[in-house]
């Protein structure tokens, strides 16, 4: 069996800031008590990484209890409204560690906004990034990303983002539903995001099965292991070494391998070499 590397591994761009400059805070601040709210990214393993800066996990405000030498992340995904209100009326010190993808897509509906247009955001209901987008864009409405109800746009002035893990399919699926000349759409896929898809799409004539590392809450994640699963391609959504002993790899020649964005490239590497073992 030949292992295939699937570029880009370990974290995206975005991610990788985020921790050089964790580092950095860390460092500038040695007698500050850091927290971070629920998580920073969507990667478990990536998350546990923070132990290492003596970083504690919260899911509760209330955990904070010396507001005056305290400093708290907020996760790369966003941060719903009610939550920075909250922070802001605690007086709490905060980092907000929202994607710059993410604050560029925020940008472009405020622009539109101002110009009087009505605005819309494509993504699932259940991922953090639209629940924290919406919430700081209430005019915003959502087009649920793989709803089959259909969309009605009044007036010819519509503005149309989307959440930026989405494949490209799922985006042109749901401008499809809508009548021609009724809206100006601009993206927001992390450009990132959408090469790693493409270069799995382009290894699928290579491979019998591909291996993901990443989070079950990675959306991203998710979406390389439906691209190869609608080419009818074995597929599997992978976060240790171990949960490579559930994996049938009998009759298989080439198997590929890949990470979501927010994994780690240390874990792609045990992983690898596991995989490289079992041949």
């Amino acid at each position: 069996m030949k292992v295939i590397s699937i570029p880009i591994v370990g974290w995206c761009n975005g991610i990788q800031e985020i921790f050089n400059k964790l580092k950095q805070i860390v460092k500038e601040n040695p007698n500050t008590n850091f927290y971070c709210f629920k998580e920073l990214v969507h990667n478990k393993y990536s998350n546990n990484l923070l132990k290492k800066y003596k970083i504690k996990i919260i899911k509760n405000l209330n955990e904070i209890k010396d507001k005056n030498n305290s400093l708290l992340l907020l996760q790369a995904h966003g941060s719903t409204k009610d939550l920075i209100n909250e922070i802001v009326k605690r007086h709490i010190k905060y980092v907000d560690f929202t994607c710059k993808f993410i604050k560029a897509n925020q940008s472009k509906i405020n622009s539109k906004l101002s110009q009087g247009y009505k605005t819309y955001f494509i993504g699932s209901s259940n991922h953090q990034e639209t629940k924290a987008f919406l919430s700081n864009n209430k005019k915003t409405k959502l087009i649920e990303s793989k709803s089959k109800k259909k969309i009605i746009l009044t007036g010819k002035k519509n503005f149309i983002t989307n959440q930026t893990t989405l494949t490209l399919e799922i985006i042109n699926k749901n401008l499809k539903k809508l009548p021609k000349n009724s809206y100006e759409f601009i993206s927001g896929c992390c450009p990132e995001i959408i090469k790693r898809q493409s270069n799995v799409i382009k290894s699928l004539n290579k491979i019998d099965m591909l291996i993901v590392i990443g989070d079950k809450n990675s959306n991203n994640s998710n979406e390389l292991v439906n691209i190869a699963k609608k080419k009818n391609k074995k597929s599997y959504l992978i976060q240790t070494v171990k949960q490579l002993e559930k994996i049938n790899f009998k009759n298989i020649k080439n198997v590929g391998i890949c990470t979501g964005a927010s994994t780690p490239k240390l874990l792609y590497k045990k992983i690898y070499n596991k995989l490289v073992s079992i041949t």
